[in-house]
């Protein structure tokens, strides 16, 4: 089944630009191409799997677009929304913090090489998570600054069960509740379940938040490991 991308990006050359990338993956089926002040419309009217947005548009409401997309399909469609994967050419943690709170899916650099989107939007559309391993870096050499007010990252994965622990590096590899129930030998609905208080007691509105809890905690590391899951 192919995976139904929706392509965010004001500038019709770049949109042009990445349709042709995509042109010949099989199990990508870009359903439309618009820019940013039509995709809310046009995400509920193509009813995308996941949308590729650009989060540098030149009036600066990329987050409010990528938060309008996310809001709109909850209300319409919350037994499937809509999974968004925002490019950026910032490598800043604070740009994916808020892309993150505002709903995000994934967040994918654009210096990367072109080969990387098409794994990325496949992630994003089979796992739910996919966040570039620089930003991951940058959020993980924040580590060694003061944390701010508030707990630590780890003592925050501390209130995880050992088990939750093993579900949150799972997640965080890129598997699926399905994947995941087969490697640790559970049913489906105890991996769902595990899923689900790990992101109550992580206080994670979506699993995206929640890998990224655990690369700054250091519960997981970017490095072979990751790539290979």
């Amino acid at each position: 089944m192919s995976t139904r991308l929706l392509i965010v990006d004001d500038h019709p050359l770049v949109r042009a630009g990445i349709v042709a990338l995509l042109a010949g993956q099989p199990d990508i089926d870009v359903v439309g191409q618009v820019c940013g002040d039509q995709a809310v419309e046009a995400a509920a009217a193509h009813a995308p799997d996941v949308v590729l947005l650009d989060l540098d548009t030149a009036d600066g409401d990329g987050l409010d677009m990528l938060g309008r997309i996310v809001a709109d399909s909850l209300r319409h469609t919350p037994e499937r929304p809509v999974r968004v994967l925002a490019m950026t050419s910032e490598h800043r943690c604070g740009q994916a913090y808020a892309a993150l709170r505002a709903g995000g899916a994934g967040l994918l650099l654009k210096s990367r090489p072109p080969e990387v989107l098409a794994g990325a939007v496949r992630a994003v559309a089979v796992a739910g998570i996919w966040l570039d391993s620089d930003v991951v870096r940058n959020m993980l050499r924040e580590l060694s600054a003061p944390p701010a007010v508030g707990q630590s990252t780890s003592s925050i994965v501390r209130r995880l069960t050992p088990r939750e622990r093993e579900v949150l590096i799972l997640l965080a590899h890129g598997l699926n509740n399905a994947e995941i129930a087969r490697r640790l030998y559970l049913s489906e609905a105890t991996a769902r379940t595990h899923v689900g208080r790990i992101l109550m007691k992580l206080h994670c509105p979506n699993r995206t938040r929640a890998v990224a809890i655990a690369y700054l905690s250091g519960l997981v590391r970017v490095g072979a490991e990751q790539q290979a899951a």
